[in-house]
């Protein structure tokens, strides 16, 4: 019986750091509202790894401080082996 409350504290934990997440915003919602810029970074992620580039770019804007990002380009080599973005943070 002690698993019971065990499994209920990791699912609250997941669900507290999911809503924490960082969100995609538009250009027009960039310029439109009172975001704060907290400049740009590039994100690089490895396209046979675990993780989407959308999941890293999440990551990188959290590990910022932002709440927001908007993302400027994407590019990808010929080999597809490694995705790139750009990515404006906000606050």
């Amino acid at each position: 019986m002690k698993i019971l409350p065990l499994f209920a504290a990791a699912l609250i934990t997941t669900a507290s750091f999911s809503a924490l997440a960082a969100t995609q915003i538009s250009d027009a919602q960039a310029q439109g509202s009172n975001y704060q810029s907290l400049g740009v970074v590039d994100v690089r992620q490895d396209n046979t790894a675990d993780l989407s580039l959308k999941a890293a770019m999440n990551e990188k804007a959290e590990e910022a401080g932002a709440s927001h990002y908007r993302v400027i380009g994407i590019s990808t080599p010929g080999d597809s082996s490694l995705a790139r973005a750009s990515v404006e943070l906000y606050r």
